[in-house]
């Protein structure tokens, strides 16, 4: 959802009347804005992850058991 937004938004902004600097300029920010959306995203579900799975699951336990 985020990146057709962006992408409707940036081909919305290459066919506008702005200076070309300024088009860059904004070009830049909106990729720099996905990039750490990526980053903020990846972040949460590997805290989601750890807290959710790391000391209750199953599959851990069993491992553990059976490796003691």
């Amino acid at each position: 959802a985020i990146g057709g937004a962006i992408w409707l938004i940036l081909t919305r902004l290459q066919a506008s009347s702005l200076p070309e600097r300024v088009k860059r300029l904004l070009t830049y920010g909106l990729l720099g804005l996905v990039v750490v959306t990526a980053i903020y995203v990846i972040h949460w579900h590997s805290q989601n992850y750890k807290a959710n799975f790391t000391e209750k699951s199953e599959v851990l336990q069993t491992t553990n058991n059976r490796s003691a």
